[in-house]
């Protein structure tokens, strides 16, 4: 079985490490938004704010992102509801999901607070945290042709950096809008993550789920 491997990412500490989904977890929490509520309900603390140091965001796939199965191409982003402090869940498409995994991940998980506006770039496994100070202020159009169009993005507006509770997070033309996923992004000073890679996933029987692909696309 190959299990998801996750980025955690301290901002506040800039300490980043693999963080590994065991088999039990993984075995009942298979992927997406069950999985990343279950980390979410298990590593946040008690009664934290939304938009405060402590609290956690977690932007992840699912176990057939980037294997060409129809409607798996989305990503998900969860985290502490802005408005209800319950678990929110925003469901995205766009291209970010697919480059995230082909750079050798299935999901991010962000705590901590970024001293200066800042972004996250995952360039086939590397990962880094870069001042982004020239893009703050930016519309969520304007920022994305900041980066090479091959790259996965996903970034924030100023309804984000400036904490609406309802801010969304834009990939593409495609939008997380649920919940204040933006003021979560934006209470972290993080205002784009950007990914790319060449990896391809790994399947255990290509030929069958390609068969089944053609067989799906053809009931459509």
């Amino acid at each position: 079985m190959n299990l998801p491997i996750y980025l955690q990412i301290n901002l506040s500490t800039k300490k980043v490490r693999r963080f590994k989904i065991d088999a039990e977890t993984f075995r009942y929490y298979i992927g997406g938004k069950t999985l990343a509520a279950k980390l979410l309900y298990d590593l946040t603390p008690a009664g934290i704010d939304p938009l405060s140091e402590e609290a956690m965001i977690i932007i992840n796939t699912g176990p057939a992102n980037g294997t060409g199965a129809p409607s798996s191409g989305r990503f998900n982003i969860t985290f502490k509801n802005v408005m209800t402090g319950g678990i929110a869940s925003s469901n995205c498409g766009g291209n970010f999901g697919m480059m995230l995994k082909k750079a050798g991940y299935d999901g991010i998980i962000l705590t901590g607070k970024s001293k200066a506006p800042s972004y996250i770039e995952i360039l086939d496994g590397n990962v880094h945290v870069k001042e982004a100070g020239h893009l703050w202020g930016m519309d969520t159009e304007q920022v994305q042709k900041e980066f090479p169009r091959q790259y996965g993005t996903i970034v924030i507006g100023p309804a984000g950096e400036n904490l609406v509770s309802f801010a969304g997070v834009l990939s593409g033309e495609r939008v997380a809008g649920r919940c204040g996923a933006g003021a979560v992004l934006g209470s972290k000073n993080i205002k784009a993550v950007t990914a790319y890679g060449t990896k391809s996933p790994c399947i255990y029987n290509k030929e069958k789920l390609d068969q089944h692909i053609e067989k799906w696309v053809h009931f459509l």
